[in-house]
């Protein structure tokens, strides 16, 4: 049952990450219409469709990894689930910080650039951590 329950908690989660993705790109046709110029002013653009594929990406990296621990049995720790779900819904924010001007790609400048940036290294963590747990186990048990 363990299996079962992890496994929901990441198909789920992705499922979500992919919808909330869907409505960002929905949202992203309303500047581009003549009544909604005005929301693009200031914004980049670029940055928010990024996010938007990073979301849609790590969306479907929870759904593998769900079907990996399906597929092999694994019974993760409990840490690694949440390590995957709270990276694949963080990490995409460097890009959102990105859009409204804070670059959190480097760590430096004033500190909510400085933790933007940690955010963005926090969360890659976790997700290459979760992904060693994974692997580790799915080889352990390797048919």
């Amino acid at each position: 049952m363990v299996i079962a329950n992890t496994a929901h908690a990441l198909v789920f989660s992705g499922a979500l990450s992919i919808f909330a993705s869907s409505l960002i790109g929905f949202a992203m046709l309303v500047p581009m219409q003549p009544w909604g110029r005005r929301w693009a002013k200031g914004l980049n653009f670029r940055q928010i469709g990024a996010a938007h594929l990073d979301w849609i990406m790590l969306g479907l990296m929870q759904g593998l990894a769900a079907g990996l621990i399906l597929l092999f049995g694994l019974t993760p720790p409990a840490w690694s689930i949440w390590a995957m779900i709270i990276g694949g819904w963080l990490n995409p924010l460097a890009y959102v910080f990105r859009a409204f001007g804070v670059d959190a790609f480097s760590f430096s400048g004033k500190r909510l650039q400085r933790a933007a940036a940690a955010l963005g290294g926090i969360t890659s963590t976790l997700i290459a951590a979760a992904w060693i747990v994974y692997l580790y186990l799915a080889i352990e048990a390797w048919p």
